[in-house]
């Protein structure tokens, strides 16, 4: 594996060890849109779309085909192999850091299993892009509470952000009483406090 796309690899498992230092600044931009999932009422897993940059995703592709430039194919569907090797040299390693993942319900932490469900990845355009299943440790009951989503990098090498539009929703058993949308996270800034991420709020 070339050097160059080792590197990307690298920058998106573990933000290239940057995270509390003053020099972190953005290499990699993903916008998402999350899904809550209910069961019997109770949010039991979070759904996940991510859409990455145009050049990073040149570079998983370039990498992926072992082709760059004209030679690369944007069109064909990854094929099972694909889309394995790009689970296993990269998304994999999320698993460290909870795939960037952060859940409170009424400001308590809300842990996530270590292993996801349902991962895919796919090409759109000139984008790649992951859709996968976070599934919570435990269901949470969201009635009567606020139910926080937040994924951004805590090192800031990667820059993580909702879509402006549909980057919130909810579905399932009990969804009709509930209500997604994105707000400011006063709570928990981020980034030496400079920022208040856009999280997805879940009410009912």
């Amino acid at each position: 594996m070339k050097l160059k796309t080792t590197v990307f690899w690298a920058a998106l498992a573990v933000g290239l060890g940057v995270a509390g230092t003053a020099a972190a600044h953005p290499h990699v931009w993903v916008d998402t849109q999350v899904t809550a999932l209910l069961e019997d009422g109770k949010v039991t897993a979070i759904r996940e779309d991510w859409s990455f940059d145009e050049d990073f995703s040149a570079s998983v592709l370039e990498d992926v085909r072992k082709a760059k430039g004209p030679a690369i194919d944007h069109v064909s569907p990854f094929s099972p192999g694909e889309i394995d090797k790009i689970k296993r040299n990269a998304f994999g390693n999320l698993r460290n850091y909870d795939y960037f993942t952060h859940v409170w319900a009424n400001g308590q932490p809300i842990k996530v299993k270590p292993e996801v469900t349902e991962f895919a990845a796919k090409l759109e355009g000139e984008k790649l892009r992951y859709v996968f299943t976070v599934v919570l440790a435990e269901p949470v009951d969201p009635h009567g509470r606020t139910l926080r989503i937040g994924i951004w990098d805590d090192s800031y090498y990667v820059d993580v952000g909702p879509t402006p539009k549909n980057g919130a929703a909810i579905a399932g058993a009990g969804a009709e009483a509930c209500r997604a949308r994105i707000s400011e996270d006063k709570a928990h800034p981020i980034y030496f406090g400079s920022i208040f991420p856009k999280t997805a709020e879940i009410t009912c």
